[in-house]
């Protein structure tokens, strides 16, 4: 197969329905799909296993996190391309069609992404919340892109923007959103750490930006292509610069874990790739933000003090990491800073 599809699953039942059936429609053909179900106890495998007997799964009998159980569908793999989704995303019918075609296009592309509309679930009946539910297609952005700036905030390009075609554009941007991207399998064997594409110690929140931004560091390309379009529910978001007016509740919403592993995670991310030369140019930025951070924590969040411990806790081992993306990098510091807005 050309293209071998995973996606991680932890009890999504209410979502995995639309995802696959969304897989079936597709006008391109040469894909298989993995299933790496991270112990679910709400019927997802069983019901996959009854409906989609086409589809592998691969069933972990605990939850392992998002970023090992993708590590372990890579592994697996012996296609030219991986489509790492999450079970929440649903793709037009000729998305694979047009990503592919793109990819093979760029051959120092290590990365693809097409344009991300946001999606909502609702009853059929108004009035039986619990019942049968349809998908809603909307014109929202969800994500075109990731993109990067001077404070280390990082971002999903036009979120929550309505589609005026303002990203129409294909173009190279700092990296794509995990939820659903294009992986060249040979670009991920190149930036692999003792056979980790994604970093298992974060567990999950920012792998995907850690990945985009060592495949960066290493020379490959990532690449937007609006052409290719796919809808994701995103029920939780995690706000990076907190603003007191019109970030606090949706924060207040947001998971709780999404939270813990937020913070920990973006500045394991910083030690493992950022030039230290680069931060400093940058420090004024960097130092703002993370003061707002620190005392949006001491006065709402307390209990986000125990990540600065966990933070230092597994700093020895991305140092050792930095070490080998240092070693094994294509980009000097100069090449990175284009990428900080």
């Amino acid at each position: 197969m050309k293209v071998s599809i995973q996606i991680v699953t932890w009890n999504s039942l209410r979502y995995i329905f639309d995802c696959l059936e969304s897989l079936m429609r597709q006008s391109f053909r040469d894909f298989s799909v993995l299933i790496i179900d991270n112990a679910s106890d709400d019927g997802t495998v069983e019901f996959i296993r009854a409906n989609y007997p086409t589809v592998s799964v691969l069933q972990n009998f605990r939850n392992l996190g998002y970023a090992r159980a993708n590590n372990q569908g890579i592994q697996l793999s012996t296609a030219n391309y991986v489509l790492v989704m999450n079970p929440d995303v649903v793709l037009a019918e000729d998305f694979l069609e047009k990503i592919v075609s793109f990819a093979e296009s760029k051959p120092h592309g290590g990365s693809f992404g097409g344009k991300i509309l946001k999606l909502r679930s609702q009853a059929i009946d108004e009035k039986d919340e619990a019942g049968l539910r349809q998908m809603i297609k909307s014109e929202i952005i969800d994500a075109a892109g990731l993109a990067i700036f001077k404070s280390r905030q990082v971002i999903n390009r036009g979120e929550n923007e309505a589609d005026q075609n303002q990203f129409e554009r294909r173009q190279e941007v700092f990296g794509l959103t995990g939820a659903c991207v294009l992986y060249r399998r040979s670009a991920l064997l190149d930036i692999a750490i003792k056979n980790e594409f994604f970093d298992s110690d974060f567990f999950a929140y920012k792998e995907d930006i850690d990945l985009a931004w060592r495949l960066r560091l290493y020379g490959w390309e990532n690449w937007y292509q609006p052409a290719a379009v796919n809808y994701h529910y995103r029920q939780m978001s995690a706000p990076e610069v907190i603003n007191f007016k019109n970030k606090f509740l949706s924060r207040q919403r947001s998971s709780k874990i999404l939270r813990r592993f937020s913070w920990r995670n973006h500045h394991l991310m910083l030690a493992k790739n950022d030039f230290f030369g680069n931060l400093i140019l940058a420090l004024p930025w960097f130092l703002v933000r993370e003061i707002k951070i620190i005392l949006y924590f001491l006065i709402f969040e307390p209990f986000q003090f125990k990540n600065f411990i966990e933070f230092f806790r597994l700093l020895p081992l991305a140092l050792i990491k930095r070490k080998v993306i240092m070693a094994h990098r294509k980009v000097e510091a100069k090449g990175m800073r284009q990428w900080f807005k």
